[in-house]
C-alpha cells in the first residue's frame, strides 16, 4: 500500500510542527508560573487556549491522511504530493503558532495589568496565520479530487 507514504508524510509533518509549538507553549506557561505563580490561572487558561489553537494544524494532517487513505485510484507520487502539501505548511504554522502564543505569555509575564489586550491580539495573530494552513488544506482537498 504505496499510497500509505503520503498519508505518513501529512501526518508526521504536521504533528511534529504542532508539538514543537505546543512544546513552546507549555514550556513557558511553566516557566513564567515559577517566576509569578500569581498569575497561575491566566497562564493556565493561556496556555490551554494557545495549545487547543495549535492543535488544529495536527487535525488538517490527519484529515488528510485519512482523505488519502480512503481515495481511489491514486498513484504514490499524488499521495506523496498531497502530503506535504499539507504537512509542510501545517508544520510550519504550529510551529509560528506556537511562537506568537509563547511571545504573549511572557508580555504578559512583563506587564500583568495588559493580560486581557495581549490574549486579544494572540487569538487574532493566531487566527490570521492559521489561515495558511486552511489555504493548504484546501489545495489538498483540491489534489485529491
Amino acid at each position: 500500500m504505496t499510497i500509505a507514504i503520503g498519508a505518513a508524510i501529512a501526518i508526521i509533518l504536521a504533528t511534529t510542527g504542532v508539538s514543537i509549538g505546543e512544546r513552546r507553549i507549555t514550556k513557558t506557561s511553566v516557566k513564567n508560573l515559577g517566576i509569578n505563580p500569581e498569575l497561575n490561572s491566566t497562564f493556565t487558561m493561556m496556555a490551554i487556549l494557545g495549545v487547543a489553537l495549535v492543535e488544529s494544524c495536527a487535525i488538517y494532517g490527519l484529515i488528510v491522511a485519512f482523505q488519502i487513505l480512503g481515495a481511489e485510484n491514486i498513484t504514490t507520487a499524488t499521495s506523496v504530493i498531497v502530503g506535504l502539501t499539507i504537512g509542510i505548511p501545517a508544520g510550519i504554522v504550529g510551529i509560528v503558532e506556537g511562537n506568537i502564543a509563547k511571545t504573549a505569555l511572557d508580555a504578559v509575564l512583563r506587564n500583568p495589568d495588559a493580560k486581557g489586550k495581549i490574549l486579544t491580539a494572540m487569538i487574532v495573530f493566531i487566527a490570521l496565520i492559521e489561515s495558511c494552513a486552511i489555504y493548504s488544506l484546501i489545495v489538498a482537498f483540491k489534489a485529491l479530487g
